[in-house]
């Protein structure tokens, strides 16, 4: 990582955890891109409060008229796709299991919402990119209510929605990246810092050009509303790297959104 995306990181979790951060120097034009970062990530809120939670550092100088840009994003609220949505799934044999799982009586709410959660990072890294705010929504989920998860009754579900892979990367992002350990982490399967890191490198580079694509490329959800082929092209490149992760979703995922944006199409 380089230095802005060392301190996007911290600010994000001392934002989102209220944990104490060391901030490293940044000049106006990298707090710009910091800037950039969060807001194509759609976390500009919780970096904000990174801020102020870091504001005491000496190295905490944000230009006054990017902080004043960045203190207005507080208001702003996201309008995720509704192809993003967690409580179904694009197979219909996994939608029924899912369904099924959904109405069940015999597991508590917070077990539920836990798996909602990992569906909704499932979904938005096979739609829309690297799942920062979906991440840390779940990461700010097992901090406050991760007592009350049934995690045996989660990794139940998790193998009967064929969610392993996925569910380890979303594990890998919370390790590596917002600094939870495994232990908190039940539904983990045991891996080395190298085969983490690799995970990462997997997830941030979905193209050649690692830099563009981090701070530029993030989010083309809906592909042919302007009959858009490079965007198309994109959801092609993301559903093939993926297939491995979730091959029994991300095939009818592809075709689902493609169908749902061929509706989208003025005539």
């Amino acid at each position: 990582m380089n230095i802005i995306e060392r301190n996007f990181f911290r600010l994000l979790r001392a934002g989102a955890f209220n944990t104490a951060e060391t901030i490293e120097p940044l000049s106006a034009w990298k707090w710009n891109r910091l800037y950039q970062l969060a807001e194509m990530h759609d976390v500009a809120p919780l970096v904000y409060q990174g801020i102020e939670c870091c504001s005491d550092q000496f190295f905490v100088q944000v230009p006054e008229a990017l902080l004043q840009q960045w203190s207005q994003a507080q208001s702003h609220e996201s309008d995720d796709n509704d192809l993003l949505v967690a409580d179904h799934l694009t197979n219909p044999f996994l939608n029924h299991q899912l369904q099924n799982i959904l109405d069940a009586e015999d597991s508590n709410t917070e077990t539920r919402t836990a798996l909602l959660h990992l569906l909704g990072i499932a979904r938005f890294i096979l739609n829309a990119g690297i799942p920062v705010k979906r991440a840390t929504e779940l990461g700010i989920f097992l901090r406050q209510t991760g007592s009350k998860v049934d995690f045996d009754k989660l990794g139940q579900w998790i193998t009967q929605l064929k969610l392993e892979n996925m569910s380890q990367l979303t594990a890998v992002f919370l390790v590596r990246l917002l600094n939870f350990t495994p232990e908190r982490l039940p539904f983990m399967k045991p891996m080395s810092e190298k085969q983490m890191d690799q995970f990462v490198r997997e997830m941030f580079q979905q193209k050649n050009s690692h830099a563009e694509d981090w701070y530029f490329s993030q989010g083309k959800d809906i592909f042919v509303h302007t009959s858009n082929s490079q965007a198309m092209l994109w959801h092609v490149r993301r559903s093939a790297h993926y297939l491995r992760y979730y091959p029994s979703e991300a095939m009818t995922n592809f075709f689902t959104s493609f169908a749902h944006s061929l509706s989208h199409i003025e005539e």
